[in-house]
Formats: C-alpha cells, sequence, structure tokens
C-alpha cells in the first residue's frame, strides 16, 4: 500500500519499527515529525555525550603504564622519582603518562620544594573502581 502526500506522487516512508502505536513512534505528519525528530535529539543527547566520556576513559586506560600508575597511586602519593624505580621505566616515559593523566583530570600534583608528588583526583578513584581492582593490592 503506498501512502501519497498532497495529492502528488511523493511517497511517504512508511515506519518500519515493531511498536505497536506507530504513530507516537514515527509520525507521517509533517510538522509532527519535525518535533518528533527535534526530542529525539533532545533525549539522545546525554547518552551521545556519556558514550564520548566512556571512550575516552577507555582511552586513557589502554595503556597498561597509566593504568599501573592509577593502582600505585590508589594506596599513597608518589614522585617521580619512585614511580621509576618502581617500574624500571625512564622518567621521561613515566612524565609522559603523568601529564596525560593530570589533563584528563585523574591524577593532581602537590610540589614540595624541588620534588612533585602525584595523588589520585576523585574521578581518578572513581573510574579505577569502576573495575574492581583494589582487591589485588
Amino acid at each position: 500500500m503506498n501512502n501519497y502526500k498532497n495529492n502528488r506522487n511523493e511517497k511517504i516512508k512508511q515506519c518500519k519499527c515493531t511498536s505497536k502505536d506507530s504513530q507516537l513512534c514515527c509520525p507521517a505528519d509533517s510538522k509532527l515529525r519535525k518535533k518528533w525528530l527535534s526530542a529525539l535529539e533532545y533525549e539522545h543527547e546525554p547518552l551521545r555525550q556519556a558514550s564520548k566520556d566512556i571512550a575516552n576513559n577507555l582511552k586513557l586506560l589502554s595503556n597498561p603504564v597509566r593504568v599501573e600508575i592509577l593502582l600505585m597511586l590508589k594506596t599513597r602519593e608518589h614522585c617521580l622519582d619512585e614511580m621509576s624505580r618502581k617500574m624500571k621505566l625512564k622518567k621521561s616515559a613515566i612524565s609522559y603518562h603523568l601529564g596525560f593523566l593530570n589533563r584528563q583530570g585523574m591524577i593532581c600534583r602537590n610540589r614540595r620544594s624541588r620534588f612533585s608528588f602525584y595523588s589520585l583526583t576523585q574521578k581518578g578513584m572513581e573510574t579505577i573502581s569502576l573495575f574492581g581492582y583494589f582487591k589485588l593490592i
């Protein structure tokens, strides 16, 4: 069955959803459809933002060095030299990851005399607590 709009040969797209009430799901009227599409975008925006945040956090945690730093900072704050010795990595490599974590708001840096001490922020604690790795420490 073909539906026509204004007695012209313009076909109206049929709803292909499985909803029992397709009028509420996919309105055929163009004015209602504009409002419906606008409401859909408004409804979906928080999900879009949440998916971006989750993807960024997963990207952040995709490197084992960064995860190790976060887990290390869970127990107490550390300085760069201490982390370098524990992880057996160059200070420049650890410093790169510390900067990355700091820019993402996962850690904060506190300067004391000539040393910088790093600790987890609330966001860092919440992020790594989602994975339940604290039982290993």
